[in-house]
């Protein structure tokens, strides 16, 4: 018999207990993002992680109201692999910490991560199927992800640990499975295991990568080798002989900064399908799961991390656009940035969630935030930002209110073990549960009024991060990044792949931060927003590259500026009006500088070699407004100058941390004082949940008083 007990909303709260049928997971709209459901009923997106089962947080996270429990690393993987050297596939570790689990709590529901990785005896007896490098190798060799035999193989053997767990006892309390593959399961290639300081590791040259790019390369030239052989300028080349491009061949910058795809586009086709690969490997094994649970159970991949590490472009995650099409994946997770989490910083979720969200996809901030516990250890994690109970309650309330402002899931993580032994950190979750559970019945719509529009395959025509070839992609994901959350306006983040379906919104200004990269069509989709008096906000190099060339012109025509090009310079400047110094203290080759003519506002000078040269300036015309940067860190005052005279909503000037969409606001202090908050209508009343008070009623404007370093968080009704 089950047993379902429903809020008066109808919100799925508690199911329960032994003898049902399976449950049918879903990821769908609901008041206006995707979230959760079960059985045609809205389930609040909110989970707990552990490496496997622990008494006391189960029991104690349960009884604070979650239901919903994630557990296994990539590590628990290699030790206990299922599949096994004489082919049987067992999964006794897993059934075994699963039970544990239920033991626990006979309640609760679970997505377990399930590797799609080779055991080591496969390594070893696949050595013409493995990753190879142009530099260096793996302690550890790892298989190609490209490699056809591995798919195929591991895949079947995927398919029986998935269609076990499914027939097991514990079967039908499962929500679906964490399809993880490349290191620590996060969907990398293995090149993110490799040193990478001084140079690149270079995958994968394997025979596999090799393979798997001529068949890349005979459709996307529609086999026809004189295409090939005019784009990679070699007139005695055929698909059969095309090698994978060196180290020494990516590491090689033929314009200045830049990869001119006039000489270097095998290097782009390179690149194009090597996460093409990873996007296959991933559609691959989550279908398993969708073919062997007949749909009913959900699947999860990490991917699509925003650009914020400093590592090789081999690592990065840059087929997500096509990835967000696939009917095979429900739901993707990230862990928020690691570079701006002590208290003060955004935290913000490493995912371009407009998109995810655009496309149906439900998406998990992983909070792994360390509480102050981790301090106590004796060897504690450098990484842990705070000292007290108070500090730990400020990031947790973050983690909340960045997911409930963007209509996102959460899983609150314990990394290291014990950070949340500790009964006021469980009361703290069991109240942001209740909220969550709350936020089910209000809209769950985002009402910026700010795009943010990024093209993740513009890098593949930059040369590689960490050199003077590419400080800009850093500069922008990390310092330019941070001052949009200090603006107090909320902005949607979309790939350029989605600007079609967008252009219809109500948006007052957006954003090309990274889109040096267009296609013909893009540019054009780009073209209709010079209307209605947008403000249009560009940076360093817009559609710059194409697949066939690089075009100053092309950058001219679509902003409206003429640019200077300048060879190398400092990534900084003073601003006209004040002096004040702007940007950040790295040299970057290829720099573009606006001319200044009639019509040109001039906003900020350039510093060393750019010194006189306009490295920020506006240009007003018949309707619309175009401001370019070629520096990264606008700071967040002119930028909520720039978005006030744009008539985009600005919710504070306080300079602090602001996140917003219909029924919630989140402040993250970065100075104590008085904060004035201006509302985008009248609200009913206004609670501040993290201490339950009532703001006010039929309000459209508040004050309040608050310390540095906490977080606010509030309802509006």
């Amino acid at each position: 018999m089950r047993m379902i007990r429903t809020t008066a909303a109808g919100i799925l709260s508690v199911v329960m207990l032994s003898s049902w049928t399976p449950a049918q997971w879903d990821v769908r709209d609901w008041r206006g993002t995707p979230t959760l459901w079960k059985d045609n009923q809205p389930v609040t997106p909110m989970m707990f992680w552990q490496w496997k089962p622990e008494q006391y947080e189960i029991e104690k996270f349960s009884n604070a109201g979650m239901g919903l429990f994630s557990f296994f690393g990539s590590f628990q993987h290699y030790e206990h692999p299922y599949w096994k050297a004489d082919g049987s596939v067992t999964t006794e570790f897993q059934d075994c910490e699963i039970r544990k689990l239920l033991s626990y709590n006979p309640k609760a529901y679970f997505l377990p991560r399930v590797f799609t990785t080779a055991p080591e005896w496969w390594v070893k007896a696949n050595p013409g199927e493995l990753c190879a490098f142009s530099k260096g190798e793996l302690k550890s060799p790892r298989e190609s992800m490209a490699s056809q035999k591995y798919l195929n193989e591991t895949g079947r053997a995927y398919r029986q640990a998935v269609r076990h767990m499914i027939d097991a006892d514990y079967g039908k309390q499962m929500m679906g499975v964490h399809v993880t593959s490349g290191p620590w399961g996060e969907s990398f290639y293995w090149d993110a295991l490799c040193p990478q300081k001084n140079r690149p590791a270079g995958s994968d040259v394997s025979e596999p990568m090799r393979l798997a790019l001529i068949d890349y390369l005979k459709t996307k030239y529609g086999n026809d080798v004189s295409r090939l052989q005019k784009n990679w300028n070699d007139k005695t080349l055929t698909f059969n002989t095309v090698q994978v491009p060196t180290v020494e061949q990516r590491i090689q910058t033929t314009a200045g900064a830049w990869r001119d795809p006039a000489r270097s586009r095998a290097v782009m086709d390179y690149f194009e399908c090597h996460n093409q690969v990873v996007v296959r490997l991933i559609d691959h094994f989550c279908k398993i799961v969708k073919e062997e649970s007949k749909g009913n159970l959900l699947t999860m991949v990490f991917y699509g991390y925003t650009q914020d590490e400093n590592w090789p472009i081999e690592s990065d995650h840059r087929g997500i656009s096509k990835l967000l099409r696939l009917d095979s994946v429900d739901m993707l997770s990230a862990p928020h940035t690691y570079y701006r989490r002590a208290l003060g910083e955004d935290a913000e979720m490493r995912q371009y969630f407009s998109s995810t969200a655009l496309h149906g996809k439900l998406f998990f901030d992983e909070g792994d935030d360390q509480t102050h516990l981790e301090k106590r250890k004796a060897n504690p994690d450098h990484r842990c930002h705070v000292n007290t109970v108070e500090e730990s309650q400020a990031l947790l309330y973050r983690e909340f209110g960045n997911s409930a402002t963007h209509g996102t899931g959460l899983w609150y993580m314990d990394l290291k073990g014990g950070w949340f032994k500790d009964e006021t950190l469980i009361d703290t979750i069991g109240r942001m549960k209740k909220w969550a559970d709350t936020s089910l019945k209000h809209s769950r719509k985002r009402n910026a009024q700010v795009a943010l529009i990024s093209a993740p395959e513009s890098e593949f025509y930059l040369g590689y991060r960490e050199s003077p070839d590419n400080e800009i992609s850093y500069g922008l994901y990390h310092d330019q990044m941070a001052e949009f959350y200090r603006t107090g306006a909320p902005f949607d983040w979309y790939l350029i792949d989605d600007l079609e379906a967008i252009a219809e919104q109500d948006y007052k200004i957006y954003i090309f931060m990274d889109c040096f990269y267009l296609t013909e069509q893009q540019r054009k989709q780009i073209e209709t927003l010079r209307s209605k008096n947008r403000t249009l906000l560009w940076f360093y190099a817009p559609g710059y590259a194409s697949q066939e060339n690089l075009s100053q012109e092309r950058m001219e025509k679509l902003t409206g500026f003429r640019f200077e090009q300048t060879e190398q310079g400092i990534l900084k400047g003073t601003l006209i009006d004040s002096g004040r110094e702007i940007g950040i203290d790295k040299t970057q080759k290829t720099l573009f500088t606006v001319l200044p003519e009639k019509g040109v506002r001039k906003l900020a000078a350039g510093t060393g070699t750019l010194k006189d040269k306009l490295v920020l300036a506006q240009k007003k015309n018949h309707d619309w407004t175009s401001i370019f940067s070629t520096i990264p860190g606008v700071p967040s005052d002119l930028l909520r100058k720039m978005y006030a005279d744009a008539g985009v909503h600005v919710y504070s000037d306080c300079g602090d941390v602001i996140t917003a969409n219909e029924s919630w606001l989140m402040i993250h202090t970065r100075t104590a004082g008085s904060k004035q908050i201006r509302l985008p209508g009248r609200y009913k009343k206004v609670t501040e949940i993290t201490g339950e008070k009532v703001i006010g009623e039929n309000i459209d404007t508040f004050t309040i008083d608050l310390p540095q370093y906490v977080t606010a968080i509030f309802l509006l009704e």
